[in-house]
């Protein structure tokens, strides 16, 4: 999982844990989220498969690339 490597999520989880941060939760397999949203880590394979599996989607639909975004950005942070 690529948020088990990323700096950016150690340092949230340390927050997390002491009790100092209160906006992330981490859930029982060690995901972090804000609210909702997945915290998607700098990763650009990732980030690509994210892309990839929303704008092949049978779901999809596809009314540019700000509807895309605003799709996006309501799962993932």
């Amino acid at each position: 999982m690529a948020q088990q490597t990323d700096g950016k999520v150690k340092e949230i989880k340390g927050r997390v844990n002491k009790g100092i941060e209160t906006s992330f939760q981490m859930l029982s397999d060690g995901l972090i989220v804000l609210g909702r949203r997945i915290y998607l880590p700098e990763d650009k394979t990732l980030k690509d498969e994210v892309l990839k599996e929303v704008h092949e989607s049978r779901f999809a639909t596809h009314y540019g690339s700000t509807k895309m975004y605003r799709d996006l950005k309501e799962y993932y942070w």
